[in-house]
């Protein structure tokens, strides 16, 4: 279950900031908003937290409705110090557009089917990728926000300078991804 025991004691003890980190924390993991942030948010509006309390009012910080990595990673951040609804509603549409659920696990092995168990896609690909780098930038784009987030709540934790671990975390993220190619 995506309900963390960090959650659950913020929900039992009414610990709204540790609800909203904890909460803030599931979207380095769900940036799609698929499993497990619906779970998590799900859990404590069950538990009695009202939404009037969980959320925050809206500072009127302008929200872009750019759809990239970078817009996705500064209203995360932003999000971080004002946890409203109108801005968790922004991430998700973005998150949704640069992180869509494609894969479809299937059980069967057929013609279209990769010894992996994903479906392979029959698009050909565009002419903006070379060879043999077929759906690469995606990976990297997903891996260096993914690291980038994880990598800036590490670092806030640890070392309390956010900055550190986004740089680390982005670097990681672009390292890993660039290996996984084929």
């Amino acid at each position: 279950m995506a309900v963390t025991e960090k959650l659950k004691e913020a929900v039992s003890s009414r610990n709204y900031v540790g609800i909203r980190d904890a909460l803030w924390a599931r979207i380095a993991l769900d940036p799609n908003f698929s499993k497990g942030f619906p779970e998590s948010l799900n859990y404590c509006l069950e538990q009695g937290i009202l939404e009037k309390d969980l959320y925050e009012e809206h500072d009127n910080r302008p929200m872009s409705d750019e759809v990239s990595n970078d817009n996705f990673s500064a209203l995360c951040g932003e999000l971080r110090t004002n946890f409203s609804k109108e801005r968790l509603e922004k991430i998700k549409e973005i998150g949704r557009k640069l992180y869509p659920a494609t894969e479809e696990k299937i059980h069967s092995q057929t013609s279209d089917t990769q010894s992996n168990g994903y479906r392979r896609s029959n698009k050909e690909p565009s002419s903006n990728q070379k060879d043999g780098d077929s759906g690469l930038l995606p990976k990297l784009c997903l891996c260096v926000a993914l690291g980038a987030i994880s990598g800036g709540l590490i670092g806030g934790l640890l070392f309390k300078k956010a900055i550190i671990g986004t740089i680390a975390g982005a670097a990681l993220g672009m390292a890993g991804a660039t290996c996984t190619r084929k």
